[in-house]
């Protein structure tokens, strides 16, 4: 969100003694696990940190209507230390061993991808990156994005320091593959763990 709440994988911070997020400026601001949901691997962190700013409006939304196979999507990740676009499409309704949780994406995935967003062309998120399946080039998973919100929903809004508000527009659809990286840069946070 734009004031702060981040989501990743539960699997990334499970265990942590401290985690921050760092900017692709370089800037790194100390996080707070607010939610975590470890049977969909997922996390809901709150940025904690005085030198913080408010983003603005996001740029993009949840979808909340299933994906299709076939259907072309990209991620946006940290494989290394600084973002790395990666193009594929949905390859499965399902994840592995038929999990209805999560997608197989045909896409490259590397360590550092856990907890990245998958969006479609019109610049949804449909999910969050979470694995792959180690003897198989190109096969990934996300969690569906339904799963994201059901997590957020889940999260008694008494606990929050500040309320937890989703962007309902979406600015990327229409635009360039190329400007939509440019747009999707500056809310997309690397995770570090210690």
């Amino acid at each position: 969100s734009s004031n702060g709440y981040v989501v990743t994988n539960y699997h990334v911070v499970k265990d942590a003694d401290s985690v921050y997020v760092q900017n692709s400026d370089g800037e790194a601001f100390k996080v707070k696990m607010i939610y975590i949901d470890p049977a969909y691997d997922l996390a809901v962190l709150q940025i904690n940190d005085p030198e913080f700013k408010n983003l603005g409006t996001l740029p993009y939304t949840f979808k909340k209507s299933a994906s299709d196979v076939g259907e072309d999507v990209f991620t946006i990740g940290f494989p290394r230390d600084e973002q790395v676009y990666g193009k594929g499409y949905v390859s499965s309704r399902n994840g592995y061993a038929g999990d209805t949780v999560a997608y197989q994406v045909s896409i490259p995935v590397n360590p550092g991808n856990s907890g990245g967003p998958l969006l479609d062309n019109r610049g949804n998120v449909i999910g969050i990156i979470n694995g792959k399946q180690a003897l198989a080039d190109g096969a990934a998973f996300a969690i569906k994005s339904t799963y994201i919100l059901k997590s957020i929903e889940a999260i008694p809004q008494d606990s929050l320091d500040d309320k937890l508000v989703l962007s309902k527009k979406n600015s990327l659809s229409g635009l360039s593959r190329k400007d939509q990286f440019k747009k999707l840069e500056p809310y997309i946070y690397m995770v570090k763990v210690y």
